[in-house]
């Protein structure tokens, strides 16, 4: 399955249906992918924060984070994905559930673990993390992501394509709620983890 979610990036119109093929044989292989790509923006993340560090705007020097605040974030940046990507899950499945083609619970995770695979390849920017190439490699990402969901919905779920541009709709709706939420909880976890606690280098 992770061969088939490698092949998205290159043709999503002939990997979604080799991807629901492993799916039917094999429908619990989304845990290798959902568990393991979180940890490539999570390594960079630590990287970049520890090693190669940030300017703020008006500031021209480098500011970097300790190991224990770096860890901490990385680790939020790996729940994050994880929580996301499950949250996410069962949205389409929620969304889905008066169509004839509504998947099961393992069904729409490996649906909804495939469509975050450009975020989570996107993360490897944070080696380096400057605020211009975040946001870049983000938007890049989130566009290929939708293309993702727009391209999968019919041929993984195997629905009529006219049916399924609103649940799509829906899909995007809900996840760009997920990632803002998801994202300030995990992160406002760890400002208040590190409050007044001095965790930047110099």
């Amino acid at each position: 399955m992770t061969r088939e979610m490698a092949r998205l990036l290159i043709s999503p119109t002939n990997a979604w249906p080799r991807l629901r093929q492993d799916y039917d044989h094999h429908p619990f292989a989304f845990l290798v992918p959902l568990l393991l790509l979180p940890l490539l923006p999570a390594a960079c993340l630590f990287i970049g924060t520890t090693q190669v560090g940030w300017s703020l705007p008006g500031n021209d020097s480098v500011q970097h984070l300790s190991s224990g605040s770096a860890l901490l974030l990385a680790t939020m940046c790996y729940l994050g994905f994880v929580a996301g990507v499950v949250i996410m899950g069962f949205f389409v499945r929620w969304v889905l559930f008066r169509t004839p083609s509504r998947p099961s619970v393992p069904g729409s995770l490996t649906f909804t673990t495939a469509i975050a695979v450009p975020l989570m390849l996107a993360g490897i920017v944070a080696l380096v993390p400057w605020r211009v190439l975040l946001l870049l490699a983000a938007a890049a990402a989130c566009a290929y992501s939708v293309r993702l969901l727009f391209t999968g919905l019919p041929l993984f779920m195997r629905m009529q394509e006219r049916q399924t541009l609103f649940y799509a709709f829906c899909i995007l709706g809900v996840g760009f709620l997920t990632l803002l939420t998801t994202a300030f909880i995990f992160i406002e976890f760890w400002g208040q983890s590190l409050a007044g606690s001095g965790e930047y280098l110099r």
